[in-house]
């Protein structure tokens, strides 16, 4: 994990000097023209919402030209991405999404757009673990305790998610087959809602991601009881892993990244990828991510685009397997 974090930020750091030496030149010469709007296809106060906001005030600073993070969310941020993908190609319309766009693909039977035809990778920004929190009502100090008291209540206990199909969906549904539970399964437009009805005792339990938990739990609001990767969170760190908890064969990050329309210019996109790449190397926004738990990744267009296509395939099979079917 160590070798894996000082990787990235070498990465991040050569391409940090990379922009130094060569700028944001584009053969579009009067790009960009106006602002660039960032959409979110989640809810204001969710992770990505919480990150892009950061980077998009020091990337203002650099293209003359103000970056608007625009929040559009629903359908698992699908409705946002379709409209990135319908977007015109020029730089001005990009977006930032997360592995719920791949996730929740095998869950929705109409979509107008398909992400690998219509879509241009950027760059992925970061990974994250979800985190498994519960209601305070709950008497549980640790899953052991959790699990006892769902199976003594099947299908009562309520588990929000951030969207059908999203990660912490899938999360859950897993967490549920390991364990041997049944819940009742609440999707949500993004993180912050889901906290919301988290907190306010709508729902029993949920996962999601430190940046939009850390306050609550930290004012016992909301317990946290175990992360969602096979390593802990730098958040959390007394928070113990499902593995470490007997849950185990569940090591799934949350990640974000970015998206143009597909038929950008090459040399807006690498504009674009350079830009994120100084931005996550700048020692305030990489202590950022830190502190928010976040482990930065800065991966070029094309390992970026073959990953997502990986995520695809792999995505498609694992809902195939488990017999996961369009909902809407």
């Amino acid at each position: 994990m160590i070798h894996k974090t000082r990787t990235h930020v070498a990465r991040l750091l050569a391409l940090a000097a990379a922009f130094l030496v060569t700028g944001v030149s584009v053969h579009a010469a009067d790009w960009p023209s106006r602002p660039i709007v960032v959409l979110d296809g989640f809810a204001p106060g969710g992770g990505t919402d919480v990150l892009m906001r950061v980077m998009a005030v020091e990337m203002t600073k650099t293209f003359g030209q103000q970056v608007i993070v625009e929040n559009r969310s629903g359908a698992s941020g699908h409705i946002a991405a379709e409209a990135v993908a319908r977007a015109t190609p020029d730089g001005h319309t990009i977006m930032i999404h997360t592995a719920s766009m791949i996730t929740s693909r095998p869950l929705y039977a109409k979509l107008g757009y398909d992400v690998v035809r219509d879509l241009a990778p950027v760059t992925q920004v970061a990974r994250i673990p979800n985190v498994l929190v519960v209601h305070p009502a709950l008497p549980a100090k640790n899953v052991r305790e959790f699990l006892v008291i769902a199976k003594q209540r099947p299908g009562e206990l309520v588990l929000a998610s951030t969207g059908l199909g999203s990660i912490s969906h899938v999360v859950g549904e897993l967490f549920q087959q390991r364990a041997g539970i049944r819940s009742t399964h609440v999707p949500y437009r993004g993180a912050a809602p889901a906290t919301t009805a988290l907190l306010s005792g709508e729902a029993a339990y949920a996962f999601i991601v430190p940046p939009v938990i850390r306050s609550h739990v930290e004012a016992g609001k909301l317990r946290a009881l175990a992360v969602s990767t096979i390593w802990r969170s730098s958040v959390f760190p007394a928070v113990p892993t499902l593995d470490e908890s007997g849950i185990k064969g569940i090591d799934i990050p949350h990640w974000y990244g970015i998206w143009a329309p597909a038929k950008t210019p090459p040399a807006v996109i690498d504009a674009l990828y350079r830009e994120f790449g100084r931005v996550m190397a700048l020692p305030h926004i990489r202590e950022r991510f830190q502190r928010e738990g976040a482990e930065t990744v800065g991966s070029p267009p094309p390992e970026f685009a073959a990953f997502v296509s990986s995520e695809v395939v792999k995505w498609a099979e694992v809902a195939r397997k488990a017999g996961m079917k369009p909902e809407s």
